[in-house]
């Protein structure tokens, strides 16, 4: 097989006339000040026993672990690796640059041959023991049924930068390997070489976590209607005149200017 694995407080509001503020653009950083719930996405013990990559030739590698969308975890802000080694045999190290992606099953079937690409994000290989995990924060993903969470690089021959858990619960099921002559997200079906570890000589789940979090609430969606227009800005306008607290964005007590420019902010970045 063509793979090798190692063991190893509120106030008046101030006059002023909104129009003009809107007409200045002027923006300033809003802060939020809750935290979501997160939801974790795990296949592993938390014990990586072996690091797998081609044993016969150089290839782009992708391996990846598939999963059920939990409620409260629909987007995906963070992702975790523990990775091997990308050096070969005689020491010469490989690509340290690596590509995370977030992908949809069509059918959730869990097999990513049809997976359809929903994000990528580039961040760099980090030397981490048996075990010991890298975050790598990402822009929201959205997700919905079942959905892979993959890790890509360039690796060479010998090198084995894909850690497994040989004990996982799922055996491998969820979790897959393709080899590439190059970069193949947006088909891995035509992958010259697929294997499935469910069924694999070397069984078990790779070593990649997801953090989930709720769907991010949109707080200027006064009519929630699902979009920001014309009836927004007129709601928010009424609400600072009438010094209703669902104005104060910045959460201080008080209706100001900072309340005006949260808004443009917010406006501006658009719901998700």
């Amino acid at each position: 097989m063509p793979i090798q694995p190692t063991n190893s407080t509120r106030t008046r509001p101030v006059l002023f006339s909104p129009l003009r503020t809107l007409g200045f653009g002027l923006a300033f950083a809003f802060a939020a000040t809750s935290h979501a719930q997160q939801v974790d996405y795990i296949l592993d013990t938390g014990v990586g026993s072996f690091n797998i990559g081609p044993s016969q030739f150089d290839a782009n590698m992708t391996w990846l672990n598939s999963f059920d969308t939990i409620p409260g975890g629909e987007y995906i802000t963070n992702i975790s690796v523990s990775f091997g080694d990308i050096e070969d045999n005689d020491g010469n190290p490989g690509s340290d640059l690596v590509t995370l992606a977030i992908l949809n099953d069509p059918n959730n079937d869990h097999d990513p041959s049809d997976a359809v690409l929903l994000s990528t994000t580039q961040v760099q290989w980090v030397d981490t023991g048996f075990g010991e995990f890298v975050d790598y924060p990402i822009d929201p993903t959205h997700i919905e049924g079942v959905f892979f969470v993959a890790v890509v690089m360039d690796v060479l021959q010998r090198a084995n930068p894909a850690s497994m858990d040989p004990n996982s619960p799922t055996a491998g099921a969820q979790s897959w390997m393709f080899y590439n002559p190059k970069l193949n997200l947006e088909d891995l079906g035509s992958s010259p070489y697929i294997l499935h570890m469910g069924t694999s000589p070397f069984q078990g789940a790779w070593m990649i976590r997801a953090t989930g979090e709720p769907q991010p609430s949109c707080s200027i969606d006064y009519n929630n209607d699902g979009e920001l227009n014309f009836f927004d800005v007129s709601l928010f306008l009424s609400f600072f005149a009438a010094n209703d607290p669902a104005a104060d964005l910045v959460d201080d007590g008080a209706l100001n200017f900072f309340d005006v420019s949260a808004f443009l902010t917010l406006f501006s970045a658009g719901c998700p």
